[in-house]
């Protein structure tokens, strides 16, 4: 459950000789599973990156036709893995400031890239565990292989990063572009429709100077990995459809070209249904890759069957089946059970 603080905020005379009431909003989020699969026989218990845990706050000021605003959001990881926490469960996902207007939003500091707040297109209801695109690599249950389990849509954008960023008023009817400039020169790129039922996002991204930077504190994804997880640039397109019955279809592909000159590409859809407390989603991935000399490496495809149960606003659970095949590699099963409370 959100709780509204209000607080008054004395400014300067130099800004504004009065005081301005701002609405703050304290926030946060519990996720956890239980994952079973074929790398071990364990039982895996806890949370996997981006969807993970969070606690936050945020707030808002009205004033002469702009709204001013700041974030601070804290993610908790623990458990599955510790990819992007090597000395601590704890990271900081978000510390900007913005300001909006009838011109757009720009905001200052580090939070989530503009790639990824215009991918907001999957409207399965099963998003929490099973993420589009992001298909089963930053989705809450992500279990696999290294090779199997990384695809390559997380190489065509940076999800979070320490930037300014743009995001233009709607305009045609429901189109919105969006830019952004990043650490080490990088830059992106997007532009996303919503409406009536459809939505559907391009975008194009310039991971920059960190491509060959060996100061692993200069690695934009907060690894030793060169690049961002090992690729230099990305691009893509996201598209989907719900029907007023609940039936819907989302569907992505993408490029990435890595460090070493290597090439991935992607190709996912999901088909979904959701009706009231209920949704359920099968979705299917399949990647690919040539190497600098044009050779194909091995494909890999992964279906995924979700189920998910929102008994009331904020709270939901789910049951997840993953089986990813790789070309002249064994076959991997998991399954997970999780759920999530939002406070």
């Amino acid at each position: 459950m959100k709780k509204l603080l209000t607080a008054a905020v004395l400014v300067t005379p130099f800004i504004m000789p009065t005081y301005a009431i701002a609405d703050i909003t304290a926030y946060g989020r519990v996720i956890y599973n239980v994952v079973s699969d074929d790398t071990s026989d364990d039982l895996y218990f806890g949370r996997h990156e981006f969807a993970e845990s969070t606690i936050g706050i945020k707030g808002s000021v009205d004033y002469d036709g702009l709204t001013f605003g700041a974030q601070v959001e804290i993610g908790l990881d623990e458990g599955v893995s510790n990819l992007l926490q090597s000395d601590s469960n704890a990271r900081n996902r978000i510390q900007e400031i913005w300001v909006s207007g009838k011109y757009g939003k720009v905001k200052l500091g580090t939070g989530a890239s503009i790639t990824w707040i215009a991918s907001d297109v999957d409207q399965s209801g099963t998003w929490w565990s099973d993420p589009l695109g992001m298909s089963q690599r930053f989705g809450s249950t992500r279990r696999g292989p290294a090779g199997q389990s990384q695809t390559p849509f997380v190489q065509t954008q940076s999800i979070f990063s320490e930037r300014i960023a743009y995001e233009s008023p709607s305009f045609m009817g429901g189109i919105k572009f969006y830019a952004q400039q990043g650490e080490d020169s990088s830059r992106e790129f997007a532009v996303k429709y919503a409406k009536n039922g459809w939505r559907a996002n391009a975008w194009v991204s310039d991971f920059g100077d960190a491509d060959n930077d060996t100061d692993p504190q200069a690695n934009i994804d907060g690894n030793g990995t060169p690049g961002f997880f090992g690729a230099e640039s990305g691009r893509g397109i996201l598209a989907g459809y719900k029907h007023g019955s609940g039936v819907n279809f989302t569907a992505t592909y993408g490029e990435s070209d890595l460090v070493n000159n290597s090439e991935r590409d992607f190709l996912n859809w999901k088909l979904g249904y959701t009706q009231g407390k209920h949704a359920a989603s099968v979705s299917l991935g399949q990647y690919g890759s040539n190497s600098a000399d044009g050779i194909a490496g091995a494909d890999h495809d992964r279906t995924t069957v979700a189920y998910h149960y929102a008994p009331t606003k904020g709270v939901r659970f789910w049951i997840q089946a993953t089986q990813g095949d790789t070309e002249g590699q064994d076959s991997f099963n998991s399954l997970a059970i999780g759920g999530m409370v939002k406070l």
